[in-house]
């Protein structure tokens, strides 16, 4: 009886002992949760200035045409580095749910001014995708200009018209070349014109385009973007994406930035 009494005090400081690297384990991923890392570059040869910014959001966009909603951002500067620069976002695992998608957004800031963003949705955390990756922006403002409410030098290409969607394999486009001034393609024809942006206020003055004959489906959306722009009342940058808001129309205009 003594000696079987003995072996269980032997064994159990083993039975401790053991259950350390499992503590140890647990800790560790732990530590991994709710934290996406990774980090912010662009390929042009243009140092950062000075004051700038990088935001990085997390956001579910599980479903489209609905504004993505945030679940976490950090906001980094950069104070004198250059790309790449670092991130790590920590976010609140238990607002995370297992069959959402989310996704992760970048821009780079100056002067108010959004210099370089995000072109594509950058899945991670669920699903198989991952909570490390290195994000590659591209450059949507070439310039400021007073009363060019950060359009100026920007290009856009049209996601969403006003919840109608767009056609597969047409590409409507809008540019901001100079204050003043906007051009693009209607999804067949080219068109230029006069823009006025006070604020958030946007009034597109007489669209010029060219008139070369289009495929039914292609005239028709391209009729009523055309419309749409024409009927604009007011925009809003959000993030990486720019609405525009139209006279008549329940859902805005959806675009994301058009790659140079």
């Amino acid at each position: 009886m003594a000696a079987r009494y003995l072996s269980l005090m032997v064994a159990l400081p083993g039975f401790v002992i053991g259950c350390a690297p499992g503590g140890t384990r647990a800790a560790r991923i732990a530590d991994n949760e709710g934290v996406v890392s990774g980090s912010v570059a662009y390929r042009e040869r243009i140092a950062l200035p000075p004051d700038a910014i990088v935001e990085v959001r997390l956001s579910d966009v599980s479903v489209q045409d609905v504004a993505a909603a945030p679940i976490a951002d950090t906001t980094i500067r950069p104070e004198g580095r250059q790309v790449p620069i670092p991130f790590e976002l920590r976010y609140d695992p238990s607002r995370i749910e297992p069959n959402r998608t989310y996704a992760i957004r970048a821009t780079i800031r100056s002067g108010g001014q959004m210099l370089f963003t995000t072109d594509a949705v950058h899945r991670v955390i669920t699903q198989g995708n991952p909570n490390r990756l290195d994000l590659w922006l591209v450059r949507v403002a070439a310039e400021s200009d007073s009363g060019s409410g950060g359009l100026s030098g920007t290009a856009w290409r049209l996601e969403d018209l006003g919840g109608a969607g767009v056609l597969d394999r047409v590409e409507a486009t809008l540019g901001f070349p100079e204050a003043g001034k906007v051009a693009g393609s209607g999804s067949c024809n080219r068109f230029f014109g006069t823009v006025e942006i006070s604020g958030e206020s946007i009034r597109f003055g007489p669209l010029g385009s060219t008139r070369m004959a289009c495929v039914e489906a292609v005239g028709i959306q391209e009729g009523k973007y055309l419309k749409a722009l024409q009927d604009a009342e007011r925009f809003r940058l959000d993030g990486s994406t720019l609405l525009i808001y139209s006279k008549g129309m329940e859902k805005p205009l959806r675009f994301v930035p058009k790659e140079p």
